[in-house]
């Protein structure tokens, strides 16, 4: 095989992919730009643009959507390294436990949320927990629309179920760090916790960093965890209120309006998280 026939087999295995995101992303991102725009008459109008953003649930989704993500991955930041910290100076059992951390990410979504709503409903296993120490006094809702608690119970569940990616990422940035590193601060006299502090939580953000761009754009898609938790009207999204508009209130140009915007909030988020990184290697 020349070098123009690999060219050319290189060119064609990238336009096959590339054609596929275009048709499958890029057209109908167009078409939901054209229709939160125009009226059912196709002639230019802003009623799709001014009846999302005048609408109650819409905004409600907007501040959901913009808390939870960013709640979620801070959380996750922390657990994450928490874990692979305590994991890497784990002398026993290390496969074992390992496997146990990442069982929230291998199981299934749908099986990992309806679970988490057994654990959490009205006469879920918690309540049940709780009413056998301290009695019917001690049950709570965890669900109740619009509470402070059931948005700290989704941003949990959500964050729970990610947080073995960013603890294998550090993990495994931990292992690669040279022992020399540790061996020299311990003969210097530095306790574990001036070890973790000034050596080792510097030396993985890199990879932290990557970890939470990953996380960061996928979490503010977020729609599955308070869907199925507390459903449209009790933990409302983004994504959940353009289900909303298309499948309940029958109103698609409503719904393409309302995923051209969170599209466009996407972008940001990414062109913003690439900055910051782009900062740090600059560093």
């Amino acid at each position: 095989m020349n070098y123009l026939t690999k060219r050319k087999l290189t060119y064609t295995l990238v336009a096959i992919p590339a054609l596929g995101f275009l048709t499958l992303q890029i057209i109908p991102l167009i078409y939901a730009g054209i229709t939160a725009i125009t009226d059912a008459q196709g002639n230019f109008s802003l009623h799709n643009i001014l009846f999302v953003l005048g609408d109650k649930l819409f905004l409600q989704g907007l501040k959901y959507n913009i808390i939870i993500p960013i709640s979620s991955v801070v959380l996750e930041a922390f657990i994450g390294v928490a874990m692979a910290i305590w994991f890497y100076y784990l002398r026993r059992k290390k496969t074992f436990w390992r496997t146990v951390a990442i069982i929230p990410f291998a199981v299934p979504q749908i099986v990992y949320l309806l679970t988490m709503k057994l654990v959490f409903r009205q006469h879920g296993y918690l309540n049940s927990l709780l009413y056998n120490l301290g009695g019917a006094d001690w049950i709570v809702n965890w669900f109740r629309p619009g509470s402070i608690l059931s948005m700290i119970v989704i941003i949990f569940v959500d964050a729970w179920r990610v947080t073995p990616i960013v603890f294998l990422i550090v993990l495994a940035a931990l292992e690669q760090m040279p022992e020399s590193y540790i061996q020299a601060a311990r003969v210097d006299g530095a306790s574990l916790w001036q070890v973790i502090r000034h050596i080792q939580i510097p030396l993985v953000i890199p990879a932290l960093l990557v970890a939470l761009s990953l996380r960061a754009v996928d979490a503010f898609r977020i729609f599955a965890t308070p869907f199925v938790l507390m459903g449209v009207q009790g933990m409302p999204v983004l994504t959940s209120v353009a289900y909303h508009y298309k499948i309940d209130a029958n109103n698609p140009a409503a719904a393409n309006t309302t995923a051209l915007i969170l599209a466009g909030g996407l972008f940001i988020a990414t062109a913003l998280t690439l900055f910051l990184s782009r900062k740090r290697n600059r560093i």
